[in-house]
């Protein structure tokens, strides 16, 4: 969503928005909300006592990219100087029936090929995800960008997301704050007083204002504070309530164009690449691993035992009421699920996008039905991803330990099982968009048929490939695997990226 092109209220019955959080989802809110919103006052309420956010960094998707640079006005300069991210083409799955397999954010499943009458989901489940797009490509060969003549890269940023770092991402944001003139005050509230609604702060202050972003993570504080607490578990699908993370110097080891997700026999591990530093976690149920034993494994993976893992007990699950009264939750505080599809920060971003979109419409006065119409965008995303997870417990036939045992058995699909059950019977059809309990959806239709052809859930619809089509489909793929392994490493890109910044003497590709 564009948010320039929304309607901006003047005068609006909100004057004052307040935004409480220490982490990416307020920096990220309180800039979202004052560049949509100029001539409202947003203040960020910061606890300084908050812990550290998670050394092991996180993946994000295009539209966490497309919403930095349109919805903050930030651009790629002051993104990779900053922040200094890493691209990235999506994830390998050490994971499901084929073993391994590719989920990149270019998969072309939900419509049809020029010049093909067979489905491209036919054509990819029957020679493999490797090669069915560039970006699949060129993570099979190792690869980030294609090249562009002999000296220089074609960035292709509109189907690419970006690896961060918390401490350099939080400095962008909070320089983006700054610059946008958000009020930042430092306090922890711990209590929520009513007529008019005002916060007292631990040190005996009081703070008011018309609207309340409760982006303080799985704490929710505020909404705690204000009684909505009800929830909404999804502990039937997310099976790991357990996690550690570390962040590991990168020494002299490439940098991968992707995040791996990797099955373990207790839970599973995922790895995102940064720069100068591998961040690594662990994911586990408390009855088939102790804590110590899983940390030590994760810490013998990093390959240094001065590691001290950051240990994490999650809830799955969603907060009922997403807005309830003049309290609004964003991000984490409105509910969670474990990174194996690495779409939180996404999720941030489609709540901030449907809370400026819902305050623009209703000029500022936003009445019961607004805050439902809020709640439900809210619900259905986290329960789409709910779903998608439970896919990846539910047919993991490589996973041979008890945890996997019960995982196949447990993991409960619900509002998708209908999509699922579909695709068995027609097989990674375009077709299968009509079976979408929300249309276009969160997760989206091109990563549930990714998913379903990399996992390698059977599907009894194959359609006979005409000789012709099969010809030129591997022709088609032969030449992606000619240009992958042309392409340039990730570092090359990385490095001719920041010396555009500070010009240096070009050295040309190899």
């Amino acid at each position: 969503m564009d948010l320039n092109r929304l309607p901006r209220m003047y005068p609006s019955p909100i004057q004052h928005i307040l935004v409480a959080g220490s982490g990416t989802d307020a920096l990220l809110a309180a800039a979202t909300l004052k560049r949509s919103f100029p001539g409202i006052t947003i203040t960020l309420l910061r606890d300084p006592s908050a812990p550290a956010a998670d050394p092991a960094g996180e993946s994000t998707t295009p539209a966490v990219l497309q919403h930095i640079c349109n919805g903050l006005g930030l651009q790629g300069a002051d993104i990779h100087l900053y922040a200094r991210p890493v691209w990235t083409l999506g994830f390998r799955y050490l994971w499901g029936a084929r073993g391994t397999f590719y989920r990149s954010f270019d998969a072309p499943y939900g419509g049809g090929l020029q010049g093909f009458r067979t489905e491209p989901g036919f054509l990819a489940a029957e020679s493999g995800l490797d090669n069915s797009t560039l970006s699949m490509a060129l993570m099979s060969a190792g690869k980030l960008f294609p090249k562009d003549g002999a000296n220089s890269f074609k960035p292709i940023e509109n189907v690419t997301g970006l690896n961060f770092r918390p401490e350099p991402l939080h400095a962008l944001l909070l320089r983006a704050c700054t610059a946008l003139g958000v009020n930042i005050r430092d306090g922890k509230p711990v209590a929520l007083t009513r007529n008019p609604d005002t916060l007292v702060l631990e040190d005996g202050s009081t703070l008011a204002a018309d609207l309340y972003v409760d982006a303080t993570g799985a704490e929710a504080l505020l909404a705690t504070l204000a009684g909505n607490t009800e929830w909404v578990s999804y502990a039937d699908a997310c099976l790991c309530p357990r996690a550690a993370t570390i962040a590991r110097r990168r020494g002299s080891e490439p940098i991968r164009p992707f995040s791996t997700v990797e099955t373990l026999d207790s839970g599973w591990r995922w790895r995102v690449e940064h720069d100068d530093s591998i961040g690594l976690g662990h994911a586990w149920h408390p009855d088939f691993i102790s804590e110590d034993q899983a940390c030590a494994e994760l810490v013998a993976k990093g390959g240094d035992s001065a590691l001290v893992p950051r240990v994490h007990r999650w809830n799955p699950g969603r907060r009922k009421e997403a807005w309830a009264g003049s309290v609004v939750t964003v991000g984490d505080a409105s509910g969670f699920v474990e990174p194996l599809s690495a779409l939180r920060t996404t999720h941030l971003v489609l709540h901030l996008n449907w809370l400026v979109r819902v305050l623009a419409a209703t000029d500022g006065l936003p009445g019961a039905e607004s805050r439902r119409t809020y709640g439900r965008v809210v619900a259905e995303a986290w329960d789409e991803n709910r779903d998608f997870h439970a896919l990846h417990y539910r047919f993991n036939p490589s996973g041979k330990s008890p945890f996997w045992e019960t995982a196949r058995r447990d993991a409960a699909l619900e509002k998708y099982a209908g999509l699922v059950e579909l695709y068995g019977s027609i097989g990674p059809s375009a077709a299968l968009s009509n079976c979408l309990p929300v249309w276009p959806g969160f997760v989206g239709i091109d990563s549930w048929i990714s998913a379903l052809i990399g996992l390698g859930v059977p599907f009894r619809h194959h359609p006979p490939i005409p000789p012709q089509e099969k010809k030129a489909w591997d022709a088609t793929c032969e030449q992606r695997r000619a240009s992958a392994r042309q392409a340039v490493p990730a570092e090359l890109c990385i490095g001719a990226a920041r010396r555009a910044l500070k010009p240096q003497p070009r050295v040309p590709l190899p």
